[in-house]
């Protein structure tokens, strides 16, 4: 309005001029005044009309006020109201701090942004010289500024600020600052301005009916003070000071439009940016701190923010106590010099601190906690140091809380969403520049908590002590940078209270849920990067860290938090995700600096929990890695694997690794060492390294692994998900090979080089089984596609049993070997040339099994658990393709051992009992020397000496005999180590090569070759389903090969230079449902029990070998079965039998079930010697069977050998020692027919069964899988055929002495004694049923010889004095034999009784001779069958046939009777018989008789009874203790004592008087003349108790030469035709004794006697005259062609016959003298009947006693002799005498019964 001027007046009127004149002035004054006003008036408005385009308007004004005072904007619409403005004194008003106040009502601004769409005004465009001109006006003086500053200050009583349409279109934005004052400052050099606002208060409100009108609300005091300096009219400084701050934030306010409005404007200004808007400065530039001020200080105080969301109503309050920035800027100092390249920085701090934050929910319950937080910057001279401390922060994250708040502020961004512009982003990203100043930087966090809640996840939580940082950026000549990075427990919780803040856990100790401890981390690095181009350094980074107390814990709720956390912070937008993916390939490249890492980690704890499988510690003590470009080292020390199976604590002790109780795993050190330049890594490992391993724990880790494994999966599909990683996979459309190629490279193989110390592996099959492995020094090399490990010694165990025993082991894979190429050569048939190889060798190899001990448990345990874990981890692994070729396999073995132990309570037993046998010969001598001291102190004392004394030195004598026994046991085995070997097989030099082909590889081609090699067995026509297959060409060779049975001299085999070729298949069958059985291994809770399945056919080797030896010995005698016995307990225990039911199968069907194929011999030389006594340890008396030459061929069913055969007698003498039979060219053939239910060869239809499937069959019958397989008996046939001649023939010859058949009868002994059970029955825990032997499976035996020639001698002794010769030509024999078991009676089970019988015997024999033999030498002469020996004719004939048949049953023996013909058990037919006797061959033949009979009586005498009187001369030497030295030589006896010294009880008196009673062969003839004699022989040999026709001999031609002592000449005795029948009787009475009756009768048909009738100068005995055929057989018409032959042809007595000496020619070849006959052709019958005790019991019982005789006392005298055991007549009629005489054994008989003996009869020459 206008103004108005209030009069004044006085009390008192003054004089009217004086007054008229101040009047008139006054008026004047006021006049110029109103118009100056007037003016002023006009000048100001129109100066706003022009200049602000405002209209101004002023209600009324005076000198010092003015009220209504209003500026409106027209086109801003915008309107400034200030009630009154006037002007204070501090003089009038306290409060006012100047003399002069500019004082200001109320001021109210109100704006309206929708008819102004900018904030900003128009740029009002001004020259430079107005500017100018202004810039005067406006300037003030230094002196002016000054006063006004001291007298001035601005002081408005409120501020009320209106904007209209500031978010929507209904908004308003309202402003009200109560007590505002403004006050100045200046010195002259600079104006110091003060702005204080006491109250600002801020609402945004939009219009709404509901109660979310208020957007935002805000409340503070402010105050602000800028010092400005006049010189440079510059900010100099600036100070904010704000307290209470209170700002209320509403949902309204981020939906609304004020946001994106306040960031950048409208969305359409966003999208299209102006084009200079990059050429503007950035704030936050380098250029821009020229205009910061020199001193800037902002505090705020009480600061407190809610924000709220009215639609839910919730809110969050933060309050932060002090908030304090404090910048000061020195520009006069001198400035950093280049601290980017294009600009310098002046010497300034910077300084902010906050204080007491904290962030609160709507339950009050706290979010952010912080204590305090202060940074400092600090610009030097010559560096740039930035401190950062950060002490107790405290954040709780719920995401329940947070997610509508989350919500929010993700709908406000979407609304305020921007479009991408069009350029490209890379375009627009701002550099950071380059900083060429030294910086420091150093920050420190000390007790920082972040909890976090997301959704229904569990709750984790991050925090440490502290953490402190220092960097520096140095740059003098080159870019240094260094860090330290310190952590202090850090800590990652995850769980339900992981939030909740807890106290440290004790040290050692891991709390569940903490995934992750650390406590403490120190990192200490630098990086030096030369300046300049040219450099010819690259750059360098060291690191240096040092972590303790490491502990991770893996589990489902840790990798579903993190992987929660990952997907939050992973970036979703594309455009990110394209600037990571081409920032990878950039990382990937090399940056060619030199580096090198130091890092040490101590106390590591790994944990994985899992829910089913509790949890799994890994402990390291100590984790060392130093690392450089060049190499990098790892080393670990004290690593140990554990399992937690079941957590019920809420914390787990950590210790040292040593000292964790039962761990799966652990090692003392372990390092390793990587060259990247050759790219090889080198791992050693410390002294042990155990694992301990059992199927649960595997369970328990094997669940861990999974757990694991899920978690990384997790967290890979979190960060690179299979959308993305698809594409990565696969290459480029349109790229081939080579370009994918030359993109990139084929990476270089790894060399690898490991060295272990030591390692143990126990792995527990089951709770009672356990297999260890130990190896010491283990060294592994891997060089490109070459591998190598050597060890020097590894050993195996089961059950802690050293089994396994391995020397200098050396392995090797090749991809090719130049050896194997050569290997190949020799094999044809392969089609590969060149294949990896895998390569073993060892020094020595040895296997011992402990005695008893049952290796196929464990080990069927672990073959279990090897199904078990391979369906566990392949069970979805069937790969459709074929697999690759297996590779080649070299074995070499320098020594093999195998051993079985012994049982060392007996090898003690027999070592003590060899002692006490030595002991005993010891105490004897000792007992002989007290005898001889005792009787020779007698002779000295007499009756003196006291019996007292005598007991005395015999008790102490007795006593020192225990003491020395005791002494002897003790150092029993002090020098010689006990014998432990039960059998000890051993190699020397083994190499086994097996190469794989193609042509062999697969299913297919394998059945194949199982079909080639297997072609007997009928092959199934559905075929065969594979389990296991494979087939290799094998190749091998062996030095020498020797098994031995304890410590027995002798080898069981030896073998020496063997060497194997040819092809070897293997096949294991897939069974059928039912030939499965199951196998339960116990896992423990929480699995259970598991079910394997187990194949139960076996594994068959199909083979075709062809082998060469050098020499190849079996020893073998039945002194050796009680070990063998034991031996075959040890082999049972190594293979499980089978879980079928049916009975096992014996040794010989299971090797026809499991071996098939063929395997030649060539033996150099073998040998086979069977010993022949009960000694195991002798080593002389054995039968030694030897071939030369030896081809041996095995196929199935048969063996076949050729070669030349000598069968040899060994004994201790050398005078029984020959060879008496040698076959050579010898072709044997062992044919093997196995008499079956089904075909022998088909052993494909074997179903085995498991015990769940088995079959019903018929009560009281026995399952049997093999039923139609399993042999019943066998039926061999062997073959000798010596008819096949290669090169020069030789004659098979057979030499026997007289102690030949002794020692024959005693070898056959030995070999047929039964032996005793060994180690059965309840005492050994051994009930299995015996064993079948091979001996009692036979069914039948037949044998063959055929031979071209055969000589046979025979001679009575060594020395060759008299002997028989048997020569013969061709010849055939056959015998075939059956054999019986019968069982033996009575309850308790004993062996079968075997019978053998023969059936069926044929021979064919031609042109035989024998010849006796008689020695010129001395008796004692050592020679051999020479020319000097004098060989007479005995006997010869052209062909011999001899056959027998098995016995008859008696209804054929009746029927037989019935015919013409009868049947006979033994048919022998000599055709052309020649027998010549003389005085020579008497004398031979009596010798020859009468050395057996002395050695018939000797063997009879020399009886245990008889052997009672003999006294042993102790003086003898004693047979040598084994383990002790050999005794001293005895001296020799006397040769000057010719006889044997008599005593009545020596020994030798009674063998001499044994000799001496010896039988003399002496033949009485009785002449008894006129006397006539019963013929009672014809009686005797009726023929109607006739059980048995034993024995036909038939003579056909034959002819006898007897030669007189006393005469010459010879007499000829011929008969065409003669029988001799034997034939058993019923037993019959003989006298008062029932005997066996035995009778021979002999029938001789054209029998003629010829005698020489003159003596012929040459006839002599080596020329015999023989009969020609013609004149011997029967006579018959014959045309008569020469005189001779008519005066020959007479039959009468006394005609003349011619002779010939070779009876194979007649006589016109050789003419000889003639001879007359004396007796024509007659007919002869003789009966010989012989009685005996050996009676059968069934026959014997069908016989009646005899009658009484009537007058007993004239019996004949052998009635009354007592032990007649046998008596003889005979009957010659038809040209003989007859003569009746009692049989020579009568006689013997009266004489052995003369000495009270009894014994059976002599044998007979025909029974």
């Amino acid at each position: 309005g206008d103004g108005r001027l209030e009069e004044a007046g006085g009390p008192r009127l003054m004089a009217a001029p004086v007054l008229g004149a101040l009047l008139g002035a006054l008026l004047a004054l006021l006049g110029g005044l109103y118009l100056g006003r007037c003016l002023l008036y006009i000048l100001v408005t129109n100066w706003c009309r022009r200049r602000l385009q405002a209209e101004l308007k002023i209600g009324s004004f005076g000198f010092f006020w003015i009220h209504n005072l209003s500026l409106k904007f027209q086109e801003e619409q915008q309107t400034v109201e200030i009630d009154s403005i006037w002007v204070s004194s501090k003089l009038l008003n306290h409060e006012v701090p100047r003399y002069l106040a500019l004082c200001f009502g109320e001021v109210r601004v109100r704006m309206d942004l929708q008819k102004a769409p900018g904030l900003q005004p128009p740029a009002v465009q001004v020259s430079e010289q107005e500017d100018a001109e202004q810039s005067k006006v406006l300037s003030l003086g230094p002196s002016l500024l000054r006063l006004l500053s001291q007298l001035f200050s601005v002081h408005v009583d409120s501020v009320n600020i209106m904007v209209l349409h500031v978010a929507a279109s209904e908004s308003l934005w309202h402003v009200q600052i109560t007590r505002t004052c403004l006050l100045l400052g200046c010195d002259g050099r600079c104006a110091a301005c003060e702005v204080t606002f006491g109250q600002v208060n801020s609402k945004v409100l939009k219009s709404s009916q509901q109660d979310d009108a208020c957007l935002a609300e805000l409340s503070l005091a402010l105050t602000v003070s800028l010092d400005i300096c006049m010189s440079k009219r510059r900010l100099q400084g600036m100070a904010v000071g704000i307290w209470g701050t209170h700002a209320e934030l509403h949902e309204g306010l981020f939906l609304s439009e004020l946001l994106w409005r306040g960031g950048g404007g409208s969305p359409e200004e966003a999208a299209d940016p102006p084009e200079d808007q990059e050429q503007q400065p950035s704030l936050m530039s380098l250029a821009s701190l020229q205009y910061v001020p020199s001193g800037v200080r902002v505090d705020l105080e009480n600061t407190s923010v809610v924000l709220s969301m009215n639609s839910q109503k919730r809110h969050l309050t933060w309050t932060l106590k002090r908030l304090q920035f404090v910048s000061q800027c020195d520009r006069e100092q001198i400035p950093l010099r280049s601290f980017t390249p294009t600009c310098d920085l002046p010497q300034m701090s910077v300084e902010v601190v906050l204080e007491d934050g904290l962030l609160l929910s709507q339950s009050r319950q706290r979010i952010v906690c912080l204590n305090m937080l202060q940074a400092s910057l600090q610009v030097m001279a010559i560096d740039i140091s930035v401190a950062v401390t950060l002490n107790t922060c405290i954040i709780h994250y719920r995401h329940q809380e947070f997610s509508h708040w989350l919500g929010l502020l993700a709908l406000a961004q979407q609304q305020a969403c921007l479009p991408a512009p069009a350029s490209s982003s890379s375009s627009n990203v701002r550099r950071m520049p380059q900083i060429l100043a030294t910086i420091i930087l150093s920050a420190s966090v000390s007790n920082v908590n972040l909890s976090v809640q997301l959704g229904d996840m569990l709750p984790f939580a991050l925090g440490f002590h502290s953490v402190s940082v220092d960097y520096q950026h140095l740059r003098p000549q080159s870019v240094h940078q260094r860090a330290v990075l310190v952590v202090d427990h850090f800590c990652w919780r995850v769980g339900a209270d992981s939030h909740i803040q807890r106290a440290p856990h004790p040290p050692n100790m891991h709390m569940w849920g903490e995934a992750l401890i650390l406590d403490s981390f120190s990192v200490q690095g630098s990086y030096n990067q030369p300046l300049g181009t040219s450099s010819a350094h690259a750059d360098t980074l060291f690191l240096d860290c040092t972590l303790r107390g490491l502990q991770v814990e893996c589990s489902d709720t840790c990798s579903e938090c993190l992987s929660r956390v990952l997907s939050l912070l992973h970036p979703k937008n594309a455009e990110t995700k394209e600037s990571l993916e081409a920032l990878r390939p950039s990382l990937a490249v090399d940056l060619g600096i030199l580096w090198k890492v130091d890092l040490k980690v101590e106390d590591i704890n790994l944990f994985t929990l899992s829910s089913l499988a509790g949890a799994a510690e890994v402990r390291v003590d100590t984790l060392t890695v130093l690392g450089s470009a060049e190499s990098c080292t790892v080393s670990v020390q004290g690593v140990a694997l554990a399992l937690v199976k079941n957590v019920t604590e809420k914390m787990q002790p950590c210790c040292k690794a040593p000292a964790i109780p039962n761990p799966v795993a652990s090692l003392s050190a372990l390092s390793f060492t990587y060259r990247s330049s050759i790219c090889f890594l080198e791992v050693q490992c410390g002294e042990s390294l155990s694992i301990l391993w059992s199927p649960p724990d595997h369970m328990y880790l094997f669940q861990h692994f999974l757990a694991t494994l899920l978690c990384y999966r997790m967290l890979q599909d979190t960060l690179s998900p299979q959308s993305a990683r698809a594409p990565a996979l696969r290459s480029p459309d349109g790229a081939d090979e080579a370009s994918v190629t030359e993109c990139f490279p084929p990476k270089r193989l790894l060399s690898l080089t490991l060295e272990l110390s030591s390692f143990k592996v126990t792995a527990f099959v089951s709770e009672t089984h356990y297999l260890s492995l130990a190896a010491e020094r283990v060294q592994v090399n891997r060089h490109g596609a070459s591998l190598h490990a050597y060890c020097p010694g590894l050993a195996a165990g089961f059950d802690g049993n050293g089994i396994f025993a391995f020397k200098e082991v050396e392995a090797q894979a090749l991809p090719e070997l130049e050896e194997m190429i050569l290997h190949r050569g020799p094999f044809s048939t392969l089609t590969t040339l060149r294949n990896r190889v895998w390569a073993l060798s060892c020094a020595s190899v040895a296997v011992e099994f402990p005695y008893q001990y049952d290796f196929s448990a464990t080990l069927d345990e672990a073959l279990g658990v090897q199904k078990w874990l391979k369906g566990l981890h392949y069970a979805g692994r069937e790969s459709g393709h074929e697999p690759a070729l297996p590779p080649d396999l070299l074995l070499k073995v320098q020594q093999f051992s195998w051993v079985f132990l012994d049982d060392v309570f007996e090898v003690k037993l027999r070592d003590n009992y060899e002692l006490m046998k030595d002991e005993s010969k010891e105490s004897a001598k000792r007992l002989g020397l007290l005898d001889a001291k005792v009787a020779a102190l007698r002779k000295q004392h007499g009756e003196l000496l006291p019996a007292r004394k005598i007991e005395e030195l015999y008790a102490s004598l007795e006593k020192k005999n225990i003491e020395i026994y005791i002494q002897r046991s003790h150092r029993l085995y002090s020098n010689t180590p006990m014998r432990k070997a039960l059998l000890t097989w051993t190699l020397s030099d083994l190499e086994l090569v097996a190469l794989a082909d193609e042509s062999f590889h697969g299913v297919e081609r394998v059945l194949q070759q199982v079909r080639e090699l297997d072609s007997v067995s009928p092959f199934p026509p559905e075929g065969l389903e594979l389990v296991t297959h494979w087939c290799r060409m094998v190749k091998g060779s062996v030095k020498t090969f020797l098994v031995r049975i304890r410590d027995y001299p002798r080898y069981l085999f030896e073998i020496r230079d063997w060497k194997l070729s040819g092809r070897l298949a293997g096949a294991e069958q897939r069974g059928l449902p039912c030939s499965r059985r199951r196998q339960v291994l116990q896992l423990g809770a929480p699995w259970g029990d598991v079910t394997v399945e187990r194949n139960m056919p076996p594994l068959k080797f199909y083979h075709d070998f062809h082998s060469e030896f050098f020499q190849y010995t079996i020893v073998w005698g039945p002194c050796w079965d009680p070990a063998w016995t034991l031996i075959g307990q040890a082999v049972d225990l190594l293979t499980k039998p089978s879980e079928d039911p049916s009975p096992p199968l014996p040794w010989w069907d299971k090797s026809r079930l499991l071996f098939h194929g063929n395997w030649h011999m060539e033996i150099e030389q073998a040998n086979l010697h069977q010993v022949a006594t009960e000694d195991p340890y002798n080593t002389t008396e054995n039968m030694h069977w030897e071939w030369s030459h030896l081809s041996f061929h095995w196929q199935p069913g048969q063996f076949v050998f050729k070669g030349d055969l000598d069968v040899n007698v060994r004994t201790a003498s050398k005078y029984d020692d020959c060879c008496f039979l040698h076959l050579p060219q010898l072709c044997m053939t062992l044919d093997l027919t196995w008499l079956c239910h089904g075909n022998p060869h088909d052993h494909h239809s074997v179903v085995l069964r498991s015990p769940e499937f088995l079959p019903e069959v018929p009560v009281g019958q026995q399952h049997d899988s093999y039923r139609a397989f399993r042999s019943e008996n066998l039926n061999l046939s062997i073959c000798m055929d010596l008819t096949r001649h290669s090169g020069e023939p030789s004659q098979p010859r057979i030499l026997l002495y007289s102690s030949t058949l002794r020692w024959m009868q005693n070898f056959w002994a030995t070999w047929t004694s039964v032996t005793r059970p060994i180690c059965r029955g309840k005492l050994f825990d051994n009930m299995k049923p015996g064993k079948k032997k091979l001996g009692q499976h036979y069914r039948q035996l037949s044998f063959t010889a055929l031979f071209p020639k055969l000589q046979v001698h025979y001679w009575a002794s060594f020395a060759q004095q008299r002997g028989i010769q048997l020569e013969c030509a061709q010849g055939h024999i056959f015998t075939r034999g059956t054999q019986r078991l019968i069982p033996q009676a009575g309850t308790v089970m004993r062996r079968l009784i075997s019978e053998w019988s023969i059936t069926q015997m044929v021979s064919d024999l031609s042109l035989v001779t024998v010849h006796l033999m008689a020695s010129t030498c001395d008796e004692n002469a050592d020679h051999r069958l020479d020319l000097l020996v004098k060989k007479t004719h005995l006997l010869s004939l052209s062909s011999l046939t001899y056959q027998r048949h098995s016995a008859r049953t008696a209804e054929e023996e009746l029927l037989s009777r019935d015919g013409d013909d009868a049947f006979h058990t033994h048919q022998l037919q000599l055709v052309d018989l020649r027998a010549s006797w003389t005085t020579t061959n008497r004398d031979i033949a009596f010798g020859l008789y009468d050395g057996y009979k002395k050695a018939a009586v000797l063997k009879r005498n020399l009886s245990t009874e008889a052997m009672k009187g003999l006294k042993i001369d102790t003086q003898l030497p004693a047979k040598k203790f084994k383990r002790g030295p050999p005794p001293s030589p005895q001296p020799p006896l006397n040769a000057s004592s010719n006889r044997t010294e008599r005593s009545p009880s020596g020994g030798a008196y009674m063998l001499q008087k044994l000799i001496e009673e010896t039988d003399k062969f002496v033949v009485f003839t009785e002449e008894e003349s006129g006397v006539s004699e019963q013929l009672c022989g014809i009686a005797a040999c009726q023929t109607d108790d006739i059980f048995n026709r034993n024995c036909l001999i038939e003579l056909v031609n034959c002819q006898m030469v007897l030669r007189g002592a006393e005469t010459e000449g010879c007499v000829i005795v011929s008969a065409a035709k003669a029988q001799l029948l034997q034939c058993q009787h019923h037993p019959a009475w003989y006298g008062d004794t029932l005997k066996q009756k035995t009778s021979w009768t002999c029938l001789l048909d054209g029998m003629q006697y010829f005698a020489t009738t003159e003596s012929s100068p040459s006839e002599h005995e080596d020329m015999q005259l023989w009969l020609e055929v013609k004149n011997i057989e029967e006579h018959r018409q014959r045309s008569l062609d020469s005189v001779q032959e008519l005066m020959e042809s007479g039959q009468a007595v006394g005609g003349m016959v011619s002779t010939t000496t070779d009876w194979n020619q007649p006589h016109e070849v050789q003419p000889t003298q003639q001879v007359q006959r004396i007796i024509a052709r007659c007919s002869c019958r003789m009966y010989y009947i012989s009685y005996s005790h050996d009676i059968n019991p069934e026959l014997a019982a069908q016989i009646k006693p005899p009658q009484l005789p009537a007058n007993p006392d004239k019996d004949d005298l052998l009635k009354k002799q007592e032990g007649v055991v046998a008596g003889g007549h005979v009957y010659i009629g038809q040209g003989g005498r007859k003569k009746e005489s009692d049989g020579p054994g009568h006689q013997e008989s009266q004489r052995r019964n003369a000495r009270g003996r009894e014994g059976s009869d002599p044998e007979q020459p025909f029974s």
